[in-house]
C-alpha cells in the first residue's frame, strides 16, 4: 500500500470519500432520497454473511435499497452511524473502498442501546452523469452488543 493512488487520483478520492459521508449522513438523517441517490440504478446492498444468517439482508436497485434500509432504521428511536478509516483505490471509472462502520441505536421495545462495528466492502463506479455511486455495498458485522447503556433520546431525527 502506498499513497500513489491518492496522489494520482486526488479529486476522485475526495469525491468517493464524500460519497461515503453522504451515505452515512443520509442514514443518520433518515433522508431516504439522499440514500437512494448514492447508488446506481442497478446497485446491490448486502448485510450479513455466512457467520450470521439470521441477520442477512439484501436489496437490489437504488429505490429498493433506500426502502429496505429505511425499513430497518425507521423503527428505531435513535440510530447514529459513523464511518471511519476509508481505504479507497481508484482505477479509471471504477473504484473500491473498505471502511469501518460503528452504529449506536435503540431498537424498538429495547431498554438498552445496541452498538455494532463492522466493515463495508464497496464497488463504486463513475456513473453516466460523472458522479461516483455505489454499485455494490457489502457489510460484514464484526461486533454486536445488545446490552449497551440505558439512556434517554433527547431529539428524534427528522
Amino acid at each position: 500500500m502506498s499513497t500513489r493512488n491518492v496522489k494520482e487520483h486526488l479529486a476522485d478520492h475526495l469525491a468517493i470519500r464524500d460519497l461515503l459521508d453522504r451515505y452515512t449522513n443520509g442514514v443518520n438523517q433518515r433522508d431516504w432520497a439522499a440514500v437512494e441517490a448514492v447508488f446506481t440504478a442497478d446497485a446491490t446492498w448486502e448485510v450479513g454473511g455466512n457467520d450470521i444468517p439470521a441477520m442477512n439482508q439484501s436489496f437490489s436497485s437504488a429505490p429498493a435499497i433506500a426502502a429496505g434500509i429505511s425499513s430497518l432504521v425507521n423503527p428505531m428511536s435513535v440510530l447514529v452511524q459513523s464511518n471511519h478509516a476509508a481505504v479507497i483505490e481508484v482505477n479509471g471509472n471504477t473504484a473500491t473502498a473498505v471502511s469501518t462502520i460503528n452504529e449506536f441505536g435503540l431498537p424498538p421495545g429495547a431498554d438498552n442501546a445496541m452498538t455494532l462495528w463492522g466493515t463495508y466492502y464497496d464497488d463504486i463506479v463513475r456513473d453516466r452523469d460523472g458522479e461516483w455511486r455505489f454499485k455494490r455495498r457489502k457489510f460484514r458485522l464484526s461486533w454486536l452488543d445488545m446490552t449497551g447503556p440505558k439512556g434517554q433520546v433527547i431529539a428524534k431525527t427528522p
